[in-house]
């Protein structure tokens, strides 16, 4: 079971700070475009994404769903997470999965855009022998690392688990190997 890494702080955290001030972002809502690099040890394969941001968070309700994980673990947190509003989707090809949580945080190099939907996305390595029990991977978490410029990359845990853990309080365990890579992120002008 691999540990997503991602800055997973940023997931949870009380600590959020101002939109990026580029000049093409506005806010949401907004939508990018990316190309996810899928590997496994059996073969390896690109597909193509859009993730539409109608909304991000409020604290309210990030608070609510950060309560759930406390006080439940990893059920609560997905029970809590399924409550909340839509704030966007993640079509990729015919198929379109809700976010339910969505943060935008201001970096040094630009924003971190974290994304949770309500469900997984794909078991990658699930058809493989000996694979490991889909049970307990419910959301996919995507993380997106912008510029200024509206270009950047990321990384999905295409199905995963959130549960409480240390240090910053949350972790993301990915059902795949690794996390899938997110390319040619763009941000498209709206």
């Amino acid at each position: 079971m691999a540990v997503f890494c991602l800055a997973v702080g940023l997931l949870l955290s009380g600590m959020v700070g101002p939109a990026s001030q580029s000049k093409n972002f506005k806010g949401a809502p907004e939508t990018f475009s990316a190309r996810a690099q899928v590997a496994t040890e059996a073969a390896r394969g690109d597909v193509y994404l859009t993730i539409k941001v109608d909304k991000y968070t409020p604290d309210k309700e990030r608070e609510a769903v950060v309560k759930a994980l406390q006080s439940g673990g990893s059920g609560a947190f997905v029970e809590a997470l399924r409550k909340a509003p839509v704030a966007g989707q993640i079509e990729i090809g015919k198929q379109t999965f809700a976010i339910r949580w969505a943060r935008d945080v201001s970096d040094d190099k630009g924003r971190v855009i974290t994304l949770v939907t309500d469900k997984p996305v794909y078991f990658v390595g699930a058809g493989v022998p000996g694979a490991k029990p889909r049970e307990g991977y419910d959301v996919a978490v995507v993380q997106l690392k912008m510029d200024p410029a509206g270009i950047g990359e990321g990384t999905m845990a295409a199905a995963a688990r959130v549960k409480p853990g240390e240090p910053t309080g949350v972790q993301v365990d990915d059902y795949a190997s690794e996390p899938v890579k997110l390319l040619s992120v763009t941000r498209k002008i709206q």
